[in-house]
């Protein structure tokens, strides 16, 4: 038996707080914490992130890809060295990459961010 398409915007995304991360935020558009959307082993989040803003490197066990939609900075990706990010560029981070960008721009970088699978839920940011 079939199943429907979940279909929904960005505006129907849950305002989320990463933590270490400085100017930013996330929306969690496909993610099992949001109700329109709740995919099981899969998400799609936009990270909107501030002139001088920032989300520290790290990493964890999951596949991530990143695509830069708007806006410049500097990526590190455990490399040796940050690199110049701009729109168009995708990031593949294979599990236990670093990873973790700043915006050096003077206008907002807006990122999205595939993974699978999922990160848990994060602290909502209450609008």
């Amino acid at each position: 038996m079939a199943v429907a398409a979940n279909i929904v915007t960005e505006k129907d995304g849950i305002p989320v707080l990463y933590g270490g991360a400085q100017r930013c935020f996330g929306v969690r558009v496909v993610h099992q914490q949001n109700p329109k959307a709740p995919s099981k082993n899969f998400s799609c989040t936009v990270l909107y992130i501030a002139p001088g803003g920032s989300l520290d490197p790290h990493d964890h066990s999951n596949e991530e890809v990143y695509i830069v939609l708007e806006g410049e900075g500097k990526g590190h990706f455990g490399l040796g060295k940050a690199i110049d990010i701009k729109p168009g560029m995708f990031m593949h981070l294979p599990p236990n990459a670093e990873h973790g960008i700043e915006n050096t721009g003077d206008k907002v970088m807006k990122v999205l961010i595939c993974t699978s699978p999922q990160l848990g839920p994060m602290p909502v940011w209450k609008l």
